[in-house]
């Protein structure tokens, strides 16, 4: 029995209970991958320090390459979220074949990286010499497997912009199932210590790629398998990568920022360090939600698009930036009163303890900018466009942010690069506003409610037999 278009709901009626239906297995399936890192953190914990300094060494430079991946993921959603919104279901199809295609390529190249890189890596990154040998062992092993990674997260990324989210909460489960079995076998039973745990972390992800791709292929979902879709096809391609060069230099600015950031308060010593380790959990935790609901944003922002809705999808983004940023407001006053009781759950050392509580109050601030920021980015995705969330972040993290972490580091210690921190998340916040009614409000000024077809799809007339499928 053939099932409705999912634009029915995404594209029409109340905008609320939709989005939300659409987010919570999103931010079930970001859970899902904390509770991977959570898992690897554990059983390496237990191998020993060094083990588990050189798991955070490697994990440093693996996010990097998983940035790059991120970023052509969110190109793939764009398209075939427009593609289902416009009921071109072929098209959507022929969008993702180009995605996973284009993944393969990226996840063969870092597969080939992992035999050259890891050991200059980790020396460029001046790591202690008994922790260099473990850390080169799990990057080089991780980057064999992003031959599977990659096109796993990519396959997630069409499942989402499909309005797919149960079939993509079901693919995105398999992969931490799995290496949760799998780390203590390979790191203990099979006594490969921290090397044990990228097998297992690979051959998870495998699993987990066969499972989407059977899932998919079986032709029961909106997103499914089209004559053709795995023969190149340069527009395509090209549509791709030009959102997903974009949001990967975006995500790449943050890693940047970060990395620099935290050189900076090494400065001020183990205790400042330390604290803002335990901030940044603490933030990366009230994330999660925001990712979910910005991930749900993205998707019926580009259904709505490709259905000629352009100001439904204004209207998204607006109110999922407004129902995350309330969230955040609530906590931001939460953590601002609880912050000695919250931070002395990671570490009782009074020292951390009062400097994390000061850090915190201050970056309680950001919080609702923060969420703004978080969310409008990720409609931008959603519309096919991230050059303005890759701009908003540029300029606020490191124009702004890391000149005047040094500054008023140098001149009021610590304290003052909290304040550059929570001001960067501010200016962010306003810049993506200022962005998100300039480019939204002219594409409501240019089609207030006209149909649209996505760009390199062919006519309706071509794809309307794709509705009944």
């Amino acid at each position: 029995m053939s099932r409705p278009p999912p634009q029915t709901t995404l594209t029409e009626g109340p905008l609320l209970r939709p989005l939300l239906q659409l987010a919570l297995p999103f931010m079930v399936g970001n859970l899902l991958n904390l509770v991977t890192l959570v898992v690897d953190r554990f059983w390496v914990g237990k191998v020993g320090t060094v083990a588990m300094a050189a798991l955070g060494t490697a994990q440093a430079a693996v996010g990097v390459f998983m940035t790059i991946g991120m970023g052509m993921g969110i190109g793939t959603l764009a398209g075939v979220a427009r593609a289902i919104g416009a009921g071109q279901r072929d098209h959507a199809g022929r969008v993702y074949g180009q995605g996973m295609l284009i993944a393969a390529g990226l996840g063969l190249t870092f597969m080939g990286l992992g035999f050259l890189i890891p050991g200059p890596l980790m020396a460029f990154m001046g790591t202690d010499p008994a922790v260099a040998p473990p850390a080169v062992s799990y990057l080089q092993i991780t980057l064999w497997g992003f031959a599977a990674q990659v096109p796993l997260m990519m396959l997630t990324f069409a499942l989402q912009g499909a309005g797919e989210a149960r079939a993509a909460l079901r693919v995105a489960a398999v992969a931490p199932v799995i290496n949760a079995v799998l780390d203590p076998l390979f790191i203990f039973t099979l006594e490969l210590g921290l090397p044990g745990a990228a097998w297992a972390t690979t051959l998870a992800n495998g699993v987990g790629l066969a499972a989407g791709l059977w899932v998919v292929g079986r032709g029961r979902l909106a997103l499914r398998p089209v004559p053709g879709m795995w023969a190149p096809r340069q527009a395509l391609a090209a549509q791709i990568l030009r959102v997903g060069v974009p949001g990967s230099l975006e995500h790449t600015v943050r890693t940047v920022a970060t990395f620099s950031l935290l050189k900076i308060l090494n400065g001020f010593g183990a205790v400042v360090v330390s604290a803002y380790t335990t901030t940044s959990v603490l933030i990366m935790a009230l994330i999660f939600p925001g990712v979910a609901l910005g991930q749900a944003t993205a998707s019926v922002v580009g259904q709505c698009l490709g259905a000629g809705r352009p100001e439904r999808a204004t209207r998204t983004g607006w109110l999922s930036a407004g129902l995350y940023a309330g969230f955040m407001v609530v906590l931001g006053v939460a953590f601002a009163g609880l912050a000695p009781h919250v931070v002395a759950v990671f570490d009782h050392n009074p020292a951390v303890v009062a400097e994390g509580t000061a850090q915190l109050r201050i970056l309680a601030w950001c919080f609702p900018p923060l969420a703004v920021a978080l969310v409008l980015g990720k409609a931008f995705g959603g519309a096919g466009t991230t050059l303005p969330a890759m701009a908003s972040s540029a300029v606020a993290h490191v124009v702004y942010q890391l000149p005047l972490a040094w500054w008023l580091g140098e001149r009021y210690g610590p304290t003052g690069a909290y304040w550059a921190m929570s001001s960067a998340f501010m200016l962010q916040g306003l810049l993506s506003t200022v962005l998100f009614v300039k480019l939204f409000g002219a594409r409501v000024s240019r089609d207030p409610g006209g149909q649209q077809t996505v760009k390199g799809a062919p006519p309706r007339s071509e794809t309307a037999g794709g509705r009944g499928h």
